[in-house]
């Protein structure tokens, strides 16, 4: 079973590495498409960092606030300026949504920044008071669950083609590290 659900991850993230290179090579004729990740704690940061690295190798331009960012009650400035010119935010809760990461979330929705916001089940309705259809429930025990609300929550967004493929291949990616992570701990 672990077996099968590795296979399935590692899928799922060449799958998305592959929309990733598709969607960059239309966004490339006009720029880097800029992503904006969001986390929900510092524990959450090393999910982003891969995700960024992931992303970056890819053609994005990521950014992701730094860990001493987590501790503050206001957007840090910097953090304020890449979420602005993002075309994409990224949320990614997956043990606790701190403060600095709820008020990220909360700029990107008033900025109206296509979005999506990936969490674990304890914390999906939690979140969904606040983000609503932005959240998409991640549950390793059912990955294809996961990628169907993905797509959902896609088609239900307005954004701009490239900006849908490269929320679905970052939360693909998401989806794969996740599946991966309770692996590596074994």
């Amino acid at each position: 079973m672990l077996i099968s659900i590795q296979y399935h991850a590692v899928s799922i993230a060449q799958h998305a590495i592959s929309a990733v290179r598709s969607s960059t090579i239309e966004s490339r004729q006009r720029d880097n498409m800029k992503v904006f990740i969001s986390y929900g704690d510092a524990a959450d940061q090393l999910t982003a960092l891969r995700l960024q690295a992931l992303g970056a190798a890819n053609g994005l331009t990521v950014f992701v606030p730094p860990a001493h960012t987590r501790q503050a009650a206001l957007v840090d400035p910097t953090a304020s300026q890449k979420l602005s010119d993002a075309e994409v935010v990224l949320g990614f809760v997956g043990n606790g949504i701190g403060e600095a990461c709820r008020q990220e979330l909360n700029t990107a929705m008033a900025l109206r920044k296509s979005m999506i916001i990936m969490c674990y089940p304890p914390l999906a309705q939690q979140l969904q008071r606040y983000f609503g259809q932005n959240v998409v429930e991640i549950d390793a025990a059912n990955p294809d669950q996961s990628e169907i609300g993905i797509v959902q929550h896609l088609k239900q967004i307005d954004a701009q083609q490239n900006a849908k493929k490269a929320l679905l291949a970052l939360g693909t990616l998401v989806l794969g590290l996740l599946i991966l992570a309770p692996a590596e701990k074994s």
